[in-house]
């Protein structure tokens, strides 16, 4: 700023203070958001253990169901043909349970013939 436009003006200067106070802020919420993150227990987590097409109409899909707390879930699985098309999809509702681990088989109806069977999303209620 040149001195005729500080003459006229003023100059405007933030308290020496706030910078410093600024950055410790955001550094606390820096802190505070990563450890959330990193310690924060997903409420259900699920993965495919295996599939089995049986025919052309059906295929079976197991899953792996892990949960922290006995909450209600529900999971859907899809089976897949060649060309990565939805050929059927089956979502299950489980209730609550004390069982932190389980694994459950999932029959799918298919309209055609599938070749994979995927965990398409498992969540709490």
């Amino acid at each position: 700023m040149s001195s005729t436009a500080q003459s006229r003006y003023g100059r405007r200067q933030l308290p020496r203070w706030f910078w410093p106070a600024f950055a410790t802020v955001a550094i606390g919420l820096g802190v505070a958001w990563a450890a959330w993150v990193a310690f924060d227990e997903p409420a259900v987590s699920a993965e495919v253990y295996g599939y089995e097409v049986v025919d052309e109409n059906r295929t079976v899909v197991t899953i792996d169901i892990h949960r922290p707390d006995p909450v209600d879930i529900s999971c859907t699985v899809q089976a897949q043909a060649l060309d990565h098309s939805v050929v059927g999809e089956r979502t299950v509702e489980l209730p609550a349970t004390k069982q932190r681990s389980e694994r459950l088989e999932i029959d799918v109806e298919t309209e055609r013939e599938a070749i994979t069977g995927v965990l398409r999303t498992c969540h709490t209620h």
